[in-house]
């Protein structure tokens, strides 16, 4: 079982990414404006700056009243001009957390995001999303998504989940010399014969993990994701440097948490259904070497109520592989002491 305690990614690591925010359509100057709207202009770095209309007919941007967007939620900024926009159900982002906000007030001018009473927090923008281990959310684009991240630490894993496309490559490199390139073909066919293996449907891979690359300090990390059609998505991307805690033992299970609904009537008959969402959940037996007892205790205490990426089994060509990747938490992380040699953990994980 490998563990990798993620690294918090903050903007100074975000070197570069491809996962572009949605702005409101372009300024133009022949065109006739409500009151309300709001308009984009290009700015640097690939930003766009927003302008809201402050009267109607035509109306020139100006320089003075603009914010960054940084998702399809406009910035919040506490003044009148936003105000009129900031209505209950509407929402805004907050630029430097990278968080999107929903008004829960009418009227809503002037209050600052701190104020539960008018704001209430839904989550991380769509540049963000990957790197949120807390809510299911998955950064989206158009057929790839390309993220060069610079961790400044020793970094030697990467976990990538919530897969959606054809394949995904990761790359690295150490003052600008490749140190590392892996891609994995996400497409599977898997088959009991011949006859479904030429005719089944193909199906996708969701996640994988490499532990082997090289742990420079000055490690350069490019992560892409791609499709020949069709959106993109990456839900869950987590940088660390993984701890060795045993091997997994045979009896291990991969089970889910249904929130599903079922209602009958007195009869037995099914009267509603309702889907939700299936949470994944791990039990599992590891043995451990006596010697690596105080180091795992002391992991445990680290990740107490944290997330952290769990892998059963190393290597992601495993059938059981997928099966026995989690990223979320332990329910529970006993340690059996009774052989003069060996441990045993029992531990019981739950996806996030």
């Amino acid at each position: 079982m490998n563990v990798i305690p993620p690294l918090t990614i903050t903007d100074a690591m975000v070197t570069s990414s491809s996962v572009v925010e949605v702005a409101p359509a372009a300024y133009a100057g022949g065109t006739t404006y409500a009151l309300n709207d709001t308009v984009s202009v290009a700015g640097v770095a690939g930003l766009q700056a927003v302008y809201p209309l402050i009267a109607g007919g035509q109306y020139r941007p100006h320089t003075s009243i603009f914010a960054y967007v940084v998702g399809e939620h406009r910035e919040h900024v506490s003044s009148v001009f936003w105000g009129y926009n900031l209505r209950t159900g509407r929402t805004c982002a907050e630029q430097h957390t990278h968080l999107i906000y929903e008004s829960l007030a009418g009227g809503n001018v002037g209050n600052a995001l701190t104020d539960t009473t008018k704001w209430i927090e839904v989550g991380p923008t769509n540049t963000r999303a990957m790197f949120d281990l807390l809510r299911s959310t998955a950064s989206t684009a158009p057929t790839e998504i390309t993220v060069v991240l610079t961790p400044g630490v020793r970094t030697n894993s990467v976990a990538l989940l919530g897969l959606v496309g054809d394949s995904a490559t990761i790359t690295a490199t150490s003052g600008g010399v490749p140190v590392y390139s892996y891609t994995e073909d996400l497409t599977t066919r898997a088959s009991a014969g011949w006859y479904a293996y030429y005719f089944g449907g193909f199906k996708y891979r969701t996640a994988f993990a490499v532990f082997d690359i090289p742990p420079y300090t000055n490690i350069v990390i490019t992560i892409t994701v791609t499709a020949a059609t069709g959106d993109v998505s990456l839900g869950a991307c987590v940088l660390g440097m993984y701890e060795f805690i045993g091997d997994v033992q045979y009896d291990a299970v991969s089970d889910v948490l249904n929130f599903s609904s079922v209602t009958r009537d007195f009869a037995g008959s099914t009267n509603t259904m309702v889907q939700r969402r299936n949470v994944p959940r791990t039990v599992q037996n590891i043995y451990i070497d006596k010697a690596l007892v105080n180091s795992v205790r002391y992991l445990r205490d680290a990740l107490n109520a944290t997330p952290a990426v769990w892998a059963g089994i190393e290597d992601h060509g495993d059938g059981y592989f997928e099966s026995l990747l989690i990223v979320g938490f332990y329910k529970k992380f006993s340690i059996n002491l009774s052989f003069p040699t060996k441990a045993v953990i029992s531990l019981e994980l739950e996806e996030i």
